[in-house]
């Protein structure tokens, strides 16, 4: 007697080891898939708003606050990403916890410095005021960079969404040279101040001027310095480095150079009519830039201010390379 399973029982044995097969790699491709699947609410941090048109926030951003608001402006509550936060996450804030609904995202960083001051930053929007400590005197320190960015009327759910916010740089350093248009004319530098007076210490949520007190900015390092120039040759000259907040193309802010021994003014320039002029040299995507663009893009100046040989007069003003000159550009 032939005990042998007829041939379909053994087909059919075969076939429900390959299903067996089957669902069991499915069920590991479910899980790569799971494993690989975004997943949150995020803000994802850009500073691309320079003269480069380059993304510098995983260079420059050293970490990030978002004050979450409701659309009626009150406040939710307040995330802190560290600096390792951000570099593990690809410089994006997570945000979780919120019930489903519409709300404003106000990212700052850079606030955590003692140099600067936050009030109202658990009441409502509009109550928010960030400033500068101290700035009720003269100011002549080093800032710590500091940034702001804001989303407005974003949807908060459960579902992966990853919402850009691109940042503005509100610090600003000044290294201005003076020196003489004459050759071998020393200028010493106890002979001289240079401040910036500005009405900026005070800004908003929305990153708006808000006080109409005025700051004097003055050098945080002060020295003499050696000048190649290339039309005069070597002149020698003073270097002041001085570091002012957020300047803007409707508020006045002025640049004085003053002789100790007489009290003089040799000059009182306008930044925004003077140095705001060169932006207009510049473009981005084939566009001339605005002055306030000028001046939120740009975050470094070197300006050289030239004297006449007697160091009573000026005469010239390079700005970034452009030069400006006295009665053609300068209306002094």
């Amino acid at each position: 007697m032939d005990c042998k399973r007829p041939h379909k029982y053994r087909a059919l044995k075969q076939l429900l080891s390959i299903v067996c097969l089957l669902v069991m790699t499915s069920c590991l491709w479910v899980k790569d898939d799971l494993d690989e699947c975004p997943y949150g609410f995020w803000i994802k941090l850009h500073y691309t708003y320079n003269l480069l048109d380059v993304d510098a926030a995983p260079k420059q951003v050293q970490d990030a606050y978002v004050y979450v608001y409701d659309t009626d402006g009150n406040y939710v509550k307040r995330i802190f990403a560290t600096q390792e936060d951000l570099k593990a996450n690809n410089y994006r804030v997570r945000v979780e916890g919120l019930p489903e609904g519409d709300y404003m995202f106000v990212v700052w960083s850079g606030i955590g410095n003692s140099q600067y001051a936050v009030a109202g930053d658990t009441q409502k929007k509009d109550d928010f005021r960030l400033s500068l400590v101290g700035a009720d005197t003269n100011y002549a320190q080093e800032l710590p960079a500091l940034y702001h960015g804001v989303l407005d009327s974003i949807h908060y759910d459960d579902l992966y969404a990853q919402h850009d916010v691109e940042l503005m740089k509100n610090t600003n350093q000044l290294v201005c040279l003076v020196v003489s248009v004459a050759e071998n004319t020393e200028i010493n530098p106890e002979d001289y101040t240079m401040e910036v007076i500005a009405a900026n210490g005070v800004m908003d949520a929305h990153n708006r001027l808000v006080s109409e007190n005025e700051i004097i900015y003055e050098p945080f390092e002060q020295d003499s310095v050696i000048f190649e120039d290339s039309e005069y040759g070597t002149l020698q000259g003073i270097k002041f480095n001085i570091m002012i907040l957020r300047l803007m193309s409707d508020r006045d802010s002025r640049i004085i150079l003053t002789r100790k021994s007489t009290g003089e003014k040799l000059f009182d320039i306008s930044f925004p009519e003077y140095i705001g002029m060169i932006g207009s040299l510049y473009t981005n995507l084939g566009k001339p830039l605005s002055v306030q663009e000028y001046l939120d893009r740009q975050d470094f100046y070197t300006i050289v201010f030239y004297l006449s040989g007697d160091l009573d007069q000026l005469v010239q003003l390079q700005v970034n390379s452009w030069r400006l000159r006295a009665n053609h550009h300068l209306k002094l």
